[in-house]
């Protein structure tokens, strides 16, 4: 009898992942879990973080206060807006698993450009780096 429940549980997991059209990896759930502190600070669903992971960067400012909080949080930003990607894989390595570590690291190196003001560096580099193939 327990073994059926067990079968049901990871069948609704299952589908509960296919329903919602996200790809459930380990390396996402990292991610996710990186964000969850400034996502609920933010108020920002994680739903638009999957979406923007996926290739579609919303529009709302809610969502840039929340990745310029995730920049803070991975020591790519400061309080000031100074952008410092020097340490990424250093800084990052809990978050980013090994095997995707050089492309995510090169691309944050690629998109994320010291602007004129913080929140055009954040908006520029998140319209840059989720088009890209970042494999999160």
């Amino acid at each position: 009898m327990q073994e059926k429940y067990v079968a049901v549980s990871v069948l609704i997991g299952v589908l509960f992942g296919v329903v919602n059209c996200h790809p459930i990896t380990d390396q996402r759930a990292l991610v996710i879990d990186f964000h969850r502190e400034c996502l609920d600070a933010h108020g920002v669903l994680e739903d638009v973080l999957h979406d923007a992971l996926d290739g579609t960067t919303p529009e709302e400012h809610d969502f840039y206060l929340h990745l310029f909080c995730a920049a803070k949080k991975g020591k790519l930003i400061n309080d000031d807006g100074i952008v410092n990607t020097d340490n990424i894989e250093k800084d990052l390595k809990d978050v980013i698993l090994e095997e995707n570590m050089a492309t995510v690291a090169a691309l944050i190196r690629k998109c994320l450009v010291q602007r004129e003001d913080i929140l055009t560096t954040i908006k520029e580099g998140a319209q840059c780096f989720f088009k890209q193939q970042h494999k999160l």
